[in-house]
């Protein structure tokens, strides 16, 4: 029996959450696995609190509905005590050192945000978290690049999933 695994990202609307998982998604696709993705977000999307996720496995998936991830992202703490449950619950989780003021104690915090904005790719956070997450071998970086939609963003994502990868390599991993 195939093992099914499962990322979530989560933050407040405008951070492009729906984004990186969309390329999480299809990276893992176009890598052989069978891929479930959903989200949640209030009427509120801009600033809102947001949180999406992506289901896979070998074989197919007979039901995308969690209650936990094996790794899970915070780029915000918006709304936190109502997903409380699910960042206490799940097993890895990756918090903004800047934005995330009450992560769950296991939390690995890293400077997501400012990566960014001292990499020049401001506003690409989600994309670093992408890189974090290439890091760890939860999706190969390369797999992210040949998805991430040409553009004129293009050039400012492939830098940020490199810098997130390099991220984890010096900090993430020695703290978890």
């Amino acid at each position: 029996m195939s093992k099914v695994l499962s990322v979530g990202l989560m933050g407040r609307g405008g951070q492009g959450i729906l984004f990186a998982t969309t390329v999480l998604a299809n990276a893992l696709f176009n890598s052989g696995y069978y891929v479930a993705q959903l989200q949640s977000y209030g009427a509120e999307v801009r600033g809102g609190s947001v949180l999406a996720y992506v289901i896979y496995s070998t074989e197919r998936i007979e039901n995308p509905f969690i209650e936990s991830f094996n790794t899970l992202v915070m780029l915000h703490d918006v709304k936190i005590e109502a997903w409380k449950r699910i960042t206490e619950s799940s097993r890895i989780v990756i918090a903004d050192e800047d934005l995330v003021k009450n992560p769950p104690p296991h939390a690995v915090r890293l400077p997501l945000i400012r990566v960014a904005t001292e990499g020049g790719v401001s506003g690409k956070e989600n994309v670093v978290a992408l890189g974090c997450l290439a890091g760890m071998s939860v999706v190969n970086l390369e797999a992210l690049e040949r998805v991430i939609p040409k553009g004129r963003d293009a050039g400012k994502n492939i830098s940020a999933l490199r810098l997130g990868y390099e991220l984890w390599s010096r900090k993430g991993r020695k703290s978890k």
